[in-house]
Formats: structure tokens, sequence, C-alpha cells
């Protein structure tokens, strides 16, 4: 019995395969906070997209580059959510009326996915996974926020760049 029930998964893990989804850039205007104080900093408007033809998602790596209108040197830790931050966090206006300021909240909300590391440079590679990611994937809607500190203190753009999913599917 029991090598019938590992037969039959090692058939099904071999069913699955490997799409690539391309994503659209995405630009994130920071206003010149420093930190955020723990908070995780969201674009008003997520990024939308045509998600996978398939609905049986197994796994979701997003890579790209992310690149910043002056040399940094500094950790940004990447938070994914499928719902509107506009419901749940404040707007930063007049100081920077398109991103919300969020509280990390449970883990249906909010989830860190990734990492990019910025060593006095303009741009750093970033590998994004996660749960919350996936489900963004899958539903073709989805919002990338950051939490960071050590960062100027004056205005600063993030630019995501050249985003592509490796989405796998299968049973």
């Amino acid at each position: 019995m029991r090598r019938a029930l590992f037969l039959l998964g090692l058939l099904l893990s071999a069913c699955s395969l490997s799409l690539t989804v391309v994503l659209p850039d995405q630009t994130l205007n920071l206003p010149g906070l420093g930190d955020t104080g723990g908070r995780v900093v969201y674009p008003q408007e997520g990024l939308s997209f045509n998600p996978p033809p398939l609905d049986v998602i197994r796994g979701v790596k997003v890579e790209g580059i992310l690149e910043a209108s002056q040399p940094l040197t500094a950790t940004l830790e990447f938070y994914a959510r499928t719902e509107d931050p506009g419901v749940y966090c404040d707007p930063l206006p007049p100081v920077a009326p398109s991103v919300y300021l969020c509280s990390i909240g449970p883990e249906d909300e909010d989830e860190k996915v990734g990492e990019a590391v910025f060593n006095g440079t303009r741009s750093a590679p970033f590998t994004l996974q996660g749960g919350r990611l996936t489900e963004g994937i899958r539903q073709g809607r989805l919002w990338l926020g950051l939490k960071y500190q050590g960062l100027p203190s004056t205005p600063l753009t993030l630019t995501f760049k050249g985003m592509k999913a490796t989405v796998t599917v299968g049973f």
C-alpha cells in the first residue's frame, strides 16, 4: 500500500510544467522616508496582468531587478498582498499621495516574500517566493511593498524591472 501511494505521488509530481509570466514594471516614488518604522510602503495601484491560463498552480518564483534613482547601501524587504492596501492602511498625502504606509498584518494580508541588497549601487537583483505571491499571480492582481531603514531622507524612485514569474503548474 505504501509503495502504491509513493508511486502515485511520484507520478503526480511528474505531471507538472513551468510557464513564464511577464509582469509589468512597477515604479514606487518614495517621499524621503529614511525608515518605514517597521511598516510597509505599498503603491496605491497594484500590478495587474493576465494570470496563467491554468488554475492548478503549485508554486511561483519571481525574479527581476530593482533600480534606484540614486546609489544605495541598504537591504530592502519585499512584502506581497492581494487586497487593496487602501482598505487597511494610511495614505501619505500630501507628502506621497501615491503610496500607503501599512502595519504588517496577519499572514493572510502581508507576507515577506524576499529582499534586495544594495551595496553602494543603483540596482540589485531580487527573487521573490511565497503564498501571497502565488495567490496574486493566480488572480492576476498583486501589490508589492517595501520595508526598509537607512534610505536617504530625500525623495527616491524605485523601479521593479524585468520581472518574470516562473509558474509551476500541475497536480
